[in-house]
């Protein structure tokens, strides 16, 4: 007996680097496509991650020229129109509203469901946006979250009701993402940029830009140089429009042989298993960090500036602390775990057991077969 599959329709605002888009080709890859037939429009012409997507799964891509670019939703409306999918998967309220607006009178009694990767935003426009975007969701749409704060938040902010939501935490490759297996792959990154063995490295991967909050970071990393703790490293990971600005306040600092720039890296793993705390200093929209989980499975405590699901990833003791976003609390509780004792085996292990792609995926499966 043949095996009708179900027509899942994804769109986002495009396959650029980040962590939203990430999640989508991590879940698109692994649902299970014997029973569901997947295709992605992206409203973008900047794909970088196309490549990384299955052979199975459908990409079609209408760009725009600009935000509210509507050329292109003309288009996308036939595509869909054809295509007469069972469920529409929209990554973000802005892939949502412009699947919304391009289908209008088009599909009405189709599920759809809103994937959100925000909490708070990072300026009154995109607030604003954000109070528009909600104002066309139907009865009949389901929105996941990736923690249980934006649920908190997002209800009281924004006045929607609480039973469209569902929570679903990001998961990642936990075999992909291990502890380092030899002292060579410990020391490797170490030797390339001149770390001694015994020196402490805190890592921080993330895009330079303002909500990342960099120079947070170079503020604590130089509280703690100026108290006498020489044998540490600063490690950034990363490229964005604000990484120059913040090499230059390095230099200023008289920071430069301490504080590292690698640079955008293909593979990762190498930089954190040459470091022994990861961080995130972000000052807004950070919500349930994928670099996070990554070095939480790496078997690394974590410091994390106390937004989004922050606490939902930290027990604080056990695999990190919190701070809040203020870099002399940032450098206290950086120095508290620089003289903690993690056991980074046991750290590894739990992220395993509640964040692994496997547990993500299954709950995502099951959501969307339910749903249609």
């Amino acid at each position: 007996m043949k095996i009708i599959k179900k027509k899942i329709l994804f769109t986002i605002h495009g396959l650029e680097t980040g962590g939203a888009e990430k999640f989508l080709i991590s879940l698109v890859n692994k649902l299970d496509h014997s029973k569901l037939d997947c295709t992605i429009i992206s409203y973008s012409k900047n794909n970088p991650l196309a490549t990384e997507l299955n052979k199975e799964v459908n990409l079609k891509i209408f760009s725009r020229n600009s935000k509210f670019d509507l050329k292109p939703l003309v288009e996308s409306r036939q595509f869909i129109k054809n295509l007469k999918p069972d469920l529409i998967f929209c990554v973000g309220f802005f892939s949502f509203f412009l699947t919304h607006i391009s289908n209008l009178f088009n599909l009405k009694k189709i599920t759809r469901i809103i994937s959100y990767h925000t909490t708070i935003h990072r300026n009154k426009k995109d607030h604003l946006l954000m109070k528009m975007y909600s104002k066309f969701i139907r009865n009949s749409d389901k929105i996941v979250t990736v923690c249980n704060n934006q649920i908190e938040y997002t209800t009281q902010q924004y006045k929607i009701k609480r039973n469209f939501f569902t929570s679903i935490y990001n998961g990642v490759d936990t075999d992909y993402w291990r502890m380092p297996k030899t002292l060579e792959e410990t020391g490797l990154i170490r030797a390339q940029f001149g770390i001694p063995k015994d020196a402490k490295v805190i890592i921080k991967i993330a895009a330079f830009r303002a909500e990342k909050n960099h120079k947070a970071a170079v503020d604590a990393f130089n509280i703690l140089n100026e108290k006498g703790i020489h044998n540490i490293f600063l490690l950034f990971v990363g490229d964005g429009i604000l990484k120059n600005e913040i090499k230059t306040y390095v230099t200023n600092l008289n920071l430069s042989e301490k504080v590292i720039f690698a640079g955008n890296q293909i593979d990762v793993r190498p930089f954190y298993w040459a470091s022994d705390i990861f961080t995130l200093t972000s000052n807004g929209v950070e919500t349930f960090s994928i670099a996070t989980l990554e070095a939480l499975s790496c078997g690394l405590p974590c410091v994390l500036t106390d937004i989004g699901g922050a606490n939902e990833m930290i027990l604080e003791g056990v695999n990190g602390y919190l701070s809040n976003t203020n870099y002399r609390n940032i450098a206290v509780q950086w120095e508290k775990t620089l003289i903690t004792n993690f056991d980074n085996v046991k750290i590894s292990i739990a992220t395993k057991n509640k964040f692994n792609l496997n547990l993500m995926i299954n709950k995502y499966q099951a959501l969307l077969e339910k749903s249609t």
